[in-house]
């Protein structure tokens, strides 16, 4: 299932097209069910390739599309499918070793870390590639003014891992690679809208539904695929 909104009006993503996607009445439904964020019990050990090549295409005329997969790419291959001009795809990773390995591999990756990581900076380093703090964290930007038009996590080819705090209800187990759960979209408005997603009814594939979506929106646009969700099948 697949929800698309042409202006999102949340803090973060204000002013750029977003989407949320879900398994049929279980909002965890195309999400791996090995995520150390799923503690639900549920989700898919497989990936969605025909919804995965619609998102690889999924990119606006002259406009950017980014989102991020908790789905390994070098167990289930997606990160050889990704090219210039094309969605990207980071890499969600669950520890610091695990986003660096990643990206020392081309998969651009990001990472949740605590509160007390940054100790004030913007950057840090600790296993030799740069992390570079999500910019919203500190500035009252949104996707939209990020990287001046051109997003951190929409910049396939780069040689750092964009960082984010854990945060919400659940940010300790989100930050703690020991602690199964913290789901940052299980809380909150994004709970709202990614229930409403799972219960809603839809007579195309997730696929369809976002290529047409993209196809009308205006040039130069931005997008933020699945806000909650992932490339998973169900």
């Amino acid at each position: 299932m697949l929800k698309t909104v042409e202006i999102s009006r949340a803090k973060k993503t204000k002013g750029i097209a977003v989407t949320y996607r879900a398994g049929t009445k279980n909002k965890y439904g195309t999400c791996p069910i090995d995520c150390k964020m799923n503690c639900s019990g549920t989700g898919t050990k497989s990936i969605d390739w025909e919804y995965f090549d619609a998102l690889l295409d999924a990119v606006p005329s002259k406009g950017v599309s980014f989102t991020y997969s908790h789905f390994d790419p070098n167990v289930f291959g997606w990160g050889k499918k990704l090219k210039e001009g094309k969605t990207v795809i980071n890499f969600s990773t669950e520890n610091i070793l695990a986003a660096t390995a990643s990206i020392y591999n081309g998969v651009p990756s990001v990472c949740v870390v605590p509160a007390e990581f940054w100790h004030g900076r913007k950057t840090a380093a600790p296993h030799g590639k740069t992390i570079v703090r999500c910019p919203a964290e500190y500035r009252d930007i949104s996707c939209a003014q990020c990287g001046n038009g051109e997003p951190l996590c929409a910049r396939l080819n780069r040689n750092f891992i964009v960082g984010f705090t854990a945060h919400g209800p659940s940010k300790r187990a989100a930050a703690d690679p020991t602690i199964r759960g913290g789901c940052y979209a299980d809380a909150g408005n994004c709970r709202i809208w990614w229930d409403e997603t799972a219960n809603g009814e839809q007579e195309e594939t997730d696929g369809e539904k976002l290529k047409r979506f993209v196809s009308g929106l205006p040039p130069r646009s931005i997008v933020r695929h699945h806000v909650a969700g992932d490339i998973g099948a169900e």
